[in-house]
């Protein structure tokens, strides 16, 4: 290629990636009618019990072409030196609350990258139209890439002038790659996370397990790779994690009030964590269990992330009237909670929709016992006895395959006799019939 034409935006019609170019080797094709794509960051700071919605951003093509057409000679000149191999310049200044990328974390980039002179990326996240994960401290990535990363806060973009030794080194991978080829690399360090260790706990002494300075290091090694697992969207597995580290913390004696704060200020995160796990997997039981301890823990004084999974495992149960208490407290906790707001409309129409199905059962119910009622004067007993236990099968096989609907409260006037044929057909049906504590005309089909 001629410079003139390397400087205007042409980029690959595939992908490409560093590891096949260096493991196999590539083949450069030039697509100049490259499409925006999507991407969506795919790391988690903490868990956010309260949101499933992510960041979607679109690509600006303007931003692939490189920032800078000079020889890298004149670049240095504009940067600050890290080492002999690496200069940086940063063009957006991060959040310094976590620090810099550790040795070992999980880290989420955007990037381009570019050879010397070259207009288009050879390297880039935005082609494969996402952010890219990996782990520092595994080799995953350039030695270069790595160090840079390294050096970074989140939220922070920042230009990087890499040295061939720790690029491609002296040989390069010809023709693809020069001999000793230097890189420019633009890199958007969108969030890391301490990667963590699910032994971390089994490393304690004897004489340390039941000491609370020494278990609540220990076992904030575990929470953060419980949260490392449900970045990676492996929910048992962090399931796992969280609940180690309550085991660790409910083992410890405490010496004095503040040891007894901070362990119920854990255990309260570790809890809301193990809710919003319990609910991604669809338990929604055990969601309820782990919120249920949060409010012990809390003395009732729920956050409203906790509120909020409360009510969403309730509401995935059925459980309407309570989910609906538990979300509007919720809402005037946090009024512009975008996903609080919207699990309520979730409610009301899921509601609606029950109250369809029970109308339309109580419809099918009531035909039964008139058509039983018409019957009686015609037919014999036997065949009055076998109309109802058909016509109640179909309504109880209904109420079975009813998403989200739980309990059915029967019509009254329905003989003794009636009411043991819809206890025995519940039974088989893997239900029960329940009779009211005070009514004792009132029975109630539930699931089980």
């Amino acid at each position: 290629m001629n410079p003139e034409e390397e400087v205007s935006l042409n980029v690959l019609s595939e992908p490409l990636s560093i590891s096949d170019l260096i493991v196999n080797g590539s083949k450069f094709e030039i697509n100049a009618n490259f499409d925006d794509e999507e991407f969506i960051s795919d790391i988690f700071d903490e868990i956010n019990p309260g949101s499933d919605s992510e960041d979607d951003t679109r690509v600006d093509n303007a931003k692939l072409v490189s920032p800078w057409q000079h020889s890298f000679e004149e670049l240095r000149l504009q940067m600050t030196k890290l080492n002999d191999f690496m200069h940086k310049k940063i063009t957006k200044v991060g959040n310094n609350e976590k620090g810099t990328v550790p040795d070992i974390a999980r880290v989420c980039i955007r990037y381009n990258a570019y050879w010397e002179g070259e207009g288009a990326p050879f390297d880039s996240s935005f082609l494969r139209g996402s952010s890219h994960s990996f782990y520092t401290g595994r080799g995953d990535v350039l030695e270069g890439l790595e160090e840079a990363v390294k050096s970074m806060h989140k939220g922070e973009e920042a230009q990087f002038l890499i040295s061939y030794q720790l690029l491609f080194r002296e040989m390069g991978c010809p023709p693809r790659v020069k001999p000793k080829a230097d890189g420019l690399f633009i890199i958007e360090c969108v969030d890391f996370n301490a990667v963590g260790d699910m032994n971390a706990t089994d490393e304690l002494s004897d004489e340390n397990r039941n000491k609370f300075p020494a278990v609540v290091i220990k076992a904030k090694e575990v929470h953060l790779k419980g949260i490392d697992f449900f970045g990676q969207s492996m929910y048992k597995n962090a399931c796992k994690a969280f609940m180690k580290a309550v085991n660790a913390l409910n083992f410890c004696q405490l010496k004095n009030e503040e040891e007894q704060e901070q362990q119920t200020a854990f255990l309260i995160k570790l809890h809301t964590n193990l809710a919003v796990c319990y609910n991604k997997l669809n338990q929604f039981n055990k969601a309820i269990l782990m919120c249920r301890e949060i409010r012990r823990l809390a003395n009732d004084k729920m956050s409203c992330k906790a509120l909020f999974q409360e009510g969403r495992a309730l509401l995935m149960l059925g459980e309407f009237t309570r989910a609906r208490t538990l979300l509007i407290r919720a809402q005037n906790i946090e009024p512009n909670n975008v996903d609080v707001n919207k699990e309520l409309k979730t409610l009301e129409m899921r509601y609606s929709n029950y109250k369809n199905n029970e109308r339309e059962l109580w419809t099918r119910a009531i035909s039964v016992i008139k058509r039983d009622e018409n019957k009686m004067n015609r037919t014999a007993e036997n065949d009055t006895d076998s109309s109802f236990r058909e016509g109640m099968s179909n309504v109880i096989q209904s109420l079975n395959k009813t998403e989200n609907f739980k309990s059915f409260e029967l019509p009254t006037g329905l003989t003794s006799k009636e009411i043991n044929v819809v206890d025995e057909l519940a039974k088989e049906m893997n239900m029960k019939l329940q009779l009211s504590p005070l009514d004792n005309t009132t029975y109630t089909l539930v699931k089980k």
